[in-house]
């Protein structure tokens, strides 16, 4: 896409590979739209990677493992 905020969402959520330099010179607005998307991505990426732990723990429990 030839639009920066655009691509940066689709590599935020895994459709494209994008790096920082096609984001220099967005504005403020459109940085902190992004910054915000990327957190919320980074946190459910966590919340999805505790949920498989307390998952393969508790099938552990009853497993005996």
């Amino acid at each position: 896409s030839g639009e920066p905020v655009l691509g940066a969402l689709a590599a935020a959520v895994g459709l494209t590979e994008q790096g920082g330099e096609a984001l220099d010179g967005l504005d403020d607005e459109r940085t902190t739209v992004l910054a915000a998307v990327l957190q919320a991505v980074t946190e459910l990426a966590g919340e999805r990677q505790r949920r498989t732990i307390e998952a393969a723990a508790f099938d552990n429990i009853w497993r005996g493992d």
